[in-house]
């Protein structure tokens, strides 16, 4: 498709030869009866793009090649002719607006506007160059043809996202050019192929850090300012690079839903077996609400919640004027609701927390003086940490006989142990590590484990032998 429009932008009328050109008999019909759908009339629109061949006649596809084979281009009068003829029959066909598409065919610019608002018509947008150098003058035309979208079928020239630093260089001039026309009350806009969503770029959506796979297409957006920059979305070259995934597309359309002023309204049919064409990748494509159509305008249109236009478009179909009568029942009696995401944060916080409760004192009972023998006692810490590491240990204070039980002015040969989990280590003047988290607890329970040796040569005072002990819950990362 590409190729194709390329060529097509390189054609002027003074070069064309004269042919003529028959209107379908179906283009004066209306659309058929139906309860007015969702869309506003006035935002019911089509792309000039579709009349390709009944304005121009023929296309240069090569060397002495033309689409169709053998057939002269039109003369200036004859394209002149025949752009009137499309326009009175979408007018009569249910269209409200179009996306302009190749110029003005001879006519001043003023004189184009006169000649199409002549047929209740209003040209909304325009498909051509998007050039730095010449982009004051793309905007002088726009502002004279009472446009509101300026851009072209694809991307500035000069630019591309098959990086993430083309995406992003794109997204750079596309800002520039964005100042420029909101300066003039304009928008600029990108369209899209099939590239732009089967291009996957590693790239961090969120801000986290974390790369993700996604869309071209979507780079650009998230680094364009949506109060300069807005997109138009082919909807059939979206479902192509999207293998045909439609959950995909909806979720990708009610993300950017607030960056998508416009869709092309343009029929797919995985099948293919469309009409013949000059390049192969149009053969997927059919009439817009066509019997033949795979797309789920509904939810389509539900998820593009923000769309101002919707442009039916078919690439060379095989006749422009009957399918307009499809793509206008489709556009004015579709009903959808609309489904809008909206980013809404919700949280709380969480105070830093180090919280340490023991529970009664553990007690080994009595000791048996003469008879070698170790004795255990437990108690319960009870912890709570809001920080990124934590340590339970324990430590003897006392400057009397450090780590070991007491009796007056008595102490017990060893020293009292303690552990968790069955590891004991002697207690003493410095702190002894018990247990370590690497991440928040809370009320976690926590058994502290005594053992107290006692030798059948060591001598015991009669009375209580005890000690107080200093227990720390402490952390380096608060």
């Amino acid at each position: 498709m590409k190729r194709v429009r390329s060529t097509l932008a390189g054609l002027t009328a003074a070069g064309m030869a004269a042919v003529a050109v028959a209107a379908s008999p179906a283009a004066a019909q209306t659309a058929p009866g139906c309860v007015p759908g969702t869309i506003p009339k006035d935002k019911i629109s089509f792309q000039l793009y579709n009349f390709l061949l009944p304005v121009f006649g023929s296309i240069p596809i090569g060397p002495g090649q033309t689409f169709p084979p053998n057939t002269p281009p039109n003369s200036q009068e004859q394209m002149q002719a025949a752009v009137k003829n499309v326009f009175a029959q979408m007018k009569a066909n249910g269209f409200s607006s179009f996306e302009n598409f190749n110029g003005t065919f001879g006519y001043t610019d003023a004189q184009y506007r006169q000649l199409f608002e002549s047929y209740g018509l209003h040209a909304v947008a325009d498909h051509g160059a998007v050039d730095t150098g010449t982009w004051d003058a793309r905007l002088d035309q726009a502002q004279t043809l009472g446009l509101k979208y300026v851009g072209s079928g694809g991307w500035p020239n000069g630019t591309s996202m098959t990086t993430v630093e083309g995406a992003l260089n794109m997204a750079s001039v596309l800002n520039d050019l964005g100042r420029k026309a909101r300066a003039r009350g304009l928008w600029v806009y990108g369209h899209n192929h099939v590239d732009e969503f089967a291009t996957k770029l590693a790239y961090d959506v969120n801000g986290d850090g974390v790369k993700e796979q996604v869309p071209a297409l979507e780079v650009v957006m998230l680094n364009t300012d949506p109060t300069l920059v807005t997109f138009e979305i082919d909807v059939h070259w979206a479902l192509e690079g999207l293998k045909y995934n439609t959950d995909e597309l909806v979720a990708f359309l009610r993300k950017y839903s607030k960056r998508i002023s416009m869709l092309h309204v343009k029929g797919s049919n995985p099948n293919g077996g469309g009409a013949p064409t000059p390049a192969l990748e149009f053969a997927r494509i059919t009439d817009a609400g066509g019997p033949n159509d795979f797309t789920d305008w509904k939810r389509i249109f539900a998820a593009a919640a923000d769309v101002d236009y919707y442009h039916w478009e078919y690439d060379l179909p095989p006749d422009a004027f009957a399918s307009s009568k499809i793509a206008s029942n489709l556009l004015n009696c579709v009903t959808f609701g609309k489904v809008r995401d909206e980013s809404g944060g919700v949280g709380g916080t969480v105070p830093a927390t180090l919280a340490l409760t023991l529970g009664t004192s553990a007690s080994f009972g009595a000791f048996q003086p003469g008879v070698a023998k170790d004795y255990t006692a437990s108690t319960t810490a009870t912890v709570i940490s809001t920080a990124g590491d934590a340590t339970l240990s324990v430590a003897d204070p006392s400057a009397t006989a450090p780590g070991r039980l007491v009796n007056g002015t008595f102490s017990l040969p060893q020293a009292v142990q303690a552990g968790v989990g069955g590891a004991f280590a002697p207690v003493s003047g410095t702190a002894a590590s018990l247990k370590t988290w690497t991440g928040p607890t809370s009320n976690e329970s926590v058994k502290v484990d005594f053992k107290q040796s006692i030798g059948a040569t060591d001598a015991l005072r009669t009375g209580a032998y005890g000690k107080t002990l200093t227990f720390t819950l402490s952390t380096t990362t608060p």
